[in-house]
């Protein structure tokens, strides 16, 4: 082809809206990611900035001034003394309430890489003493009732909202509307791989102990974000070679305890496994907050919103 005929069909090229806007595209994407990695320096200079504080009865207004508006999480002791399930809610009671009623569990987890990828091909229902009788095994991560399960929205179910109290001043007290809390029930092992959810979640633990590990959300560029809001890091064995860049993520680890309450800020990523069998319960709708919570809100750079992990 002649030169002139290549130049021209060069600067055509160039001046297609598709080319003008990838352009655009790719310089916002290139100056939010310095400015994560400026950020995510910053960090690393300073690792015990990611240390996980452990306070005492702190006050809701200390919570939602020094943690839920400055994106940071802390493990809060004492909120959950009134609740008559950390008296009641033990294995053997649920067995005796509510064994034969039928719950949705994701079963034969372990027979694939990323379980939570296949949230609905792993649907199966099974009587509750069924899942309560993995307990006694050895650690497993093959049968979990997970959130999207909706256990406490069923009829059956409903007293167990009874024996719950919305930590006051932090958690909206109307603990009957929708998706407003969810309970996780497992054997030890069970584990929730790296993600970061839409919006903040009140971690709260009943029976049994979970390992968390966190990293901030300005984290994000280094994550192996394949696909949704998850990670394909496996957190206990990551394959750095696959993915140099997680080997920059400063990573923390904490146990949450019985009796632990853990804020675990939007954004934040964020992995979790039962060392013990073990029960959760989440909230989502908190006080002094427009809506009830701060969400996520993909698709600013103009790209797709990614779908909510299960």
């Amino acid at each position: 082809m002649a030169p002139e005929v290549v130049w021209e069909t060069i600067r055509e090229a160039e001046r297609h809206p598709a080319v003008s806007g990838g352009r655009t595209h790719a310089t916002r994407l290139n100056a939010l990611e310095s400015l994560l990695a400026t950020r995510s320096a910053l960090q690393r200079q300073a690792r015990s900035g990611i240390q996980v504080e452990r306070r005492q009865r702190l006050s809701p207004a200390e919570f939602f001034t020094d943690y839920y508006r400055r994106n940071r999480p802390v493990v809060i002791e004492g909120l959950l003394e009134d609740w008559p399930a950390m008296k009641r809610w033990t294995p053997a009671w649920m067995a005796e309430r509510f064994g034969d009623e039928t719950v949705e569990v994701m079963a034969g987890r372990d027979a694939q890489a990323l379980p939570d990828f296949h949230a609905d091909r792993l649907r199966r229902d099974v009587p509750l003493r069924e899942l309560l009788a993995r307990f006694d095994g050895a650690p497993t991560n093959d049968m979990y009732l997970v959130a999207r399960n909706s256990l406490l929205l069923r009829e059956a179910f409903r007293p167990l909202l009874e024996d719950l109290r919305a930590p006051e001043g932090y958690i909206h007290p109307d603990l009957g509307g929708p998706d407003r809390v969810h309970l996780w029930l497992g054997p030890a092992g069970t584990l929730s791989n790296l993600h970061h959810d839409h919006l903040n979640v009140l971690f709260c633990q009943v029976w049994g102990r979970k390992q968390v590990w966190l990293a901030p959300s300005w984290e994000t560029p280094w994550m192996a974000n394949e696909r949704g809001f998850y990670s394909a890091v496996d957190v206990l064995a990551p394959d750095t070679a696959r993915f140099p860049d997680f080997a920059r993520v400063a990573l923390h680890t904490v146990v949450v305890e019985p009796g632990d309450t853990l804020f675990i800020p939007v954004g934040w990523w964020h992995a979790l496994r039962a060392l013990d069998a073990s029960l959760s319960v989440t909230f989502v709708s908190f006080e002094e907050t427009p809506g009830l919570n701060t969400c996520w809100q993909e698709g600013w750079l103009g790209a797709t919103p990614q779908e909510e992990h299960p």
